[in-house]
């Protein structure tokens, strides 16, 4: 059995007139999209008259208005943003929608068509976006659109460059998301490769992850990979990582911390950092800083994003070196074969006689 979820809208005032308060006439609807305020002004009357609306759902209201799914989104997501309405998901379905007074001069709210499932438990996702900087809504680009800007240069770089730190092709959620911080927000490829490598580093694949993260840089203003990786790196556990990685019982020293701040600019994960602390304990047996850094150094040359390609690098170079064993073999017996020629034996009979004739010559 299916069922559409919905929503209910109610109201206490019988009024056969849809009030707007003149706020909303003088603040709000001269810059606000055409077809945004047909909806914000669709909904006021449901609140107002819920005895002849009925029960109403996002699908409902975009045949009402001949448009889809995501642009009844956008519109209240609009709204919400212009502080006139707010509203509340479950399960990617629209549950509650609640106009402020501001906007019919009642306490209309709308509720959800049944209750929530008490036993679903969805895993929650770290998402801290603090009030800052104005940004642009979150759209949805049509798949001819999407395919329009992908081919921009920039855009398709950082596509690439996003499936490299994944390890797989982005699915559709990822490119609008891509779409969206690179188009409505303007964040530049390096930035985009920035946002995947810190999600990636803390294990994070999800593009909610990711967008809460974006959208954290987007309201503090961070524009370039530097702020945001010194924005990441108060929270990053790197410290931790490095002195569990190494055995330290201490707390690290300033000038320590420092050598480690500067390993951030490779925008490693924390598994590969531990990775170069392990291999610089085995190898000196010690905790040379400096040390790793040479291997994330050597590492970030070679293009190193995840433990696979770190086991490339190795195979790489143990074949390298092997054909160099080789090779110096090869050279090595050459020169032995050179100097293994045969040595003559002389007699007592050849060294007199020798030794006469060398007198004779001495005489003459």
């Amino acid at each position: 059995m299916s069922f559409i979820m919905g929503f209910t809208i109610s109201t206490t005032s019988n009024c056969g007139l849809t009030l707007i308060s003149n706020s909303f006439i003088q603040n709000h609807m001269p810059s606000a999209n055409g077809n945004f305020v047909k909806i914000y002004l669709y909904l006021v009357m449901l609140c107002q008259h819920a005895d002849t609306a009925g029960i109403s759902s996002i699908d409902a209201l975009a045949d009402c208005f001949e448009c889809t799914e995501s642009d009844i989104l956008r519109a209240l997501r609009y709204w919400q943003k212009e502080g006139l309405l707010s509203f509340t998901e479950q399960n990617g379905e629209i549950t509650s929608i609640v106009l402020s007074t501001d906007a019919t001069d009642t306490a209309s709210a709308v509720t959800a068509e049944r209750e929530p499932d008490i036993d679903a438990s969805p895993v929650a996702e770290e998402t801290v976006v603090p009030d800052g900087i104005s940004i642009p809504n979150r759209q949805e680009y049509t798949p001819l659109q999407a395919e329009a800007l992908m081919k921009d240069i920039e855009i398709s770089e950082a596509i690439s460059q996003a499936e490299k730190i994944l390890g797989t092709t982005l699915s559709t959620t990822h490119l609008q998301m891509i779409l969206y911080f690179m188009c409505d927000i303007g964040f530049s490829q390096e930035m985009i490769a920035t946002l995947y490598r810190t999600a990636h580093s803390r294990g994070k694949t999800s593009p909610k992850y990711m967008e809460a993260i974006g959208l954290t840089w987007a309201k503090k203003g961070i524009t370039t990979p530097e702020e945001a990786k010194d924005e990441s790196s108060a929270f990053s556990g790197l410290y931790h990582v490095v002195s569990k990685a190494l055995g330290l019982n201490r707390s690290l020293a300033p000038a320590e911390r420092e050598i480690i701040d500067t390993w951030s600019d490779y925008g490693f994960s924390d598994e590969i950092i531990e990775q170069a602390c392990k291999r610089t304990v085995l190898q000196t047996g010690g905790t040379n800083l400096n040390y790793i850094t040479s291997i994330l150094k050597d590492w970030h040359k070679k293009g190193v994003l995840t433990l696979a390609d770190i086991e490339k690098c190795d195979k790489s170079f143990q074949q390298k070196k092997k054909t160099g064993e080789q090779k110096n073999s090869a050279t090595q017996q050459k020169r032995n074969q050179f100097q293994s020629f045969p040595q003559r034996e002389y007699s007592k009979e050849d060294y007199s006689s020798l030794e006469k004739q060398l007198l004779r010559n001495v005489q003459a």
